[in-house]
């Protein structure tokens, strides 16, 4: 029996009869008749209150709880959800006679080529690694908050009149935005920090320190992995790919400021010596045979096919960041998965064949403290 499933005998039905069986048989107990009447008031009321004593019970545990109730829940052990960010990307722009472009902060711009344009505000100038102004370059912020702005990269339409412009293009993500963390995810999360203690420099410290960052999704964390008191953080976007060297640049002073490696300065414990790094792509080509049924075309099933791998891989990188007891992380992509996202798409009736970078065998990618590998779909060759 599930959690608070004996609420649900407490029906009106149940409750009405159970009343009208205490009532004598002398006594008309037919529906319209006073006795029921009398009755029926007092069991609806009481069935509410029962539904309504069973989502108590639901919300007085994390497992079973959800929005504002598992909020009140896991802050009791000091958490709370993830707000939803802003993307922040790059912009270059440039005047007509070819040089860069003087725009300024609360300029607006907007995306081109969008079924919903999405706009973008100036937020301050560019700086490269040597925190050196890039004339031209320019950080923007997404007007829209959540990941609907990570996704664009193209030319710009400027809202904001700026004489003599030429061209804005946009060219970088710089801090990927996230969507606010759902009910699901933030059970996972609690029930990681209740049964591995963020403590004094330790793994889940690590992890629970970076994946607060915004624009961060995903983090490997690999002690020692170069000699005592050396620790590599390897860390994606909320998208699950690569990210930028601004990002990296941004964690790691966060973490371990560079011209103070060691000193406890930033949230790493002293004697701490932190690299922060992000994933070698692994490009992955899928060949295969597929069988079609009568009327469809290659053409008609290939980008959709080519969807449906994709979906499979970003739910495999969500993975990504996940260790065994003993701190070992593993990412294979499955002759088996990719065989049942092809077979998902409508007008495909079987598939054989299936290569996977030119092998038919499963692809395990390395993860280790020299090496972290992030699939990225190029090729799909069908035949």
């Amino acid at each position: 029996m599930s959690l608070g499933q004996y609420l649900e005998e407490y029906t009106f039905e149940n409750l009405i009869k159970g009343a009208l069986e205490k009532v004598p048989d002398d006594i008309d107990k037919r529906q319209g008749s006073v006795i029921y009447d009398a009755l029926a008031p007092a069991c609806y009321q009481l069935a509410e209150m029962y539904m309504q004593l069973k989502e108590v019970l639901l919300n007085s545990f994390v497992t079973t709880s959800y929005g504002e109730y598992l909020d009140n829940k896991v802050i009791e052990q000091g958490l709370t959800r993830y707000k939803a960010t802003y993307a922040k990307k790059k912009i270059k722009c440039i005047f007509q006679d070819g040089t860069p472009a003087t725009v300024q902060v609360g300029s607006r711009f907007s995306t081109v080529n969008e079924e919903t344009p999405i706009t973008y505000k100036v937020i301050d100038v560019f700086k490269n690694e040597n925190n050196i102004v890039v004339p031209g370059e320019y950080v923007v912020q997404c007007e829209t908050i959540g990941t609907i702005g990570n996704g664009y990269i193209g030319d710009l339409l400027p809202i904001t009149h700026i004489n003599n412009l030429k061209s804005c293009k946009m060219t970088t993500l710089l801090v990927p935005a996230r969507d606010e963390e759902s009910d699901d995810e933030l059970k996972q999360r609690f029930i990681l920090e209740v049964n591995q203690r963020p403590f004094g420099g330790n793994v889940a410290q690590y992890d629970d320190e970076i994946r607060k960052i915004d624009g961060i999704g995903e983090v490997q964390i690999y002690p020692t992995w170069n000699g005592g008191g050396t620790v590599k953080c390897s860390i994606v976007d909320t998208e699950f790919n690569a990210v930028s060297e601004e990002l990296i640049e941004k964690v790691k002073n966060i973490i371990d400021p560079k011209e103070h490696e060691g000193t406890g300065l930033g949230l790493a414990p002293i004697g701490h010596v932190v690299t922060i790094t992000t994933p070698q792509v692994i490009n992955i080509n899928i060949e295969a045979k597929i069988h079609l049924i009568t009327g469809y075309t290659i053409d008609q099933v290939r980008e959709e096919i080519k969807k449906s791998i994709e979906s499979y891989l970003k739910e495999l990188k969500k993975n990504w960041g996940i260790a065994d007891e003993m701190n070992r992380y593993e990412l294979s992509i499955y002759i088996a998965q990719i065989t049942m996202s092809i077979l998902k798409v409508v007008g495909v009736a079987n598939v054989t064949n299936i290569k996977i970078n030119g092998q038919p065998n499963d692809l395990q990618l390395v993860q280790s403290g020299e090496v972290q590998q992030l699939p990225k779909l190029a090729e799909v060759t069908l035949s």
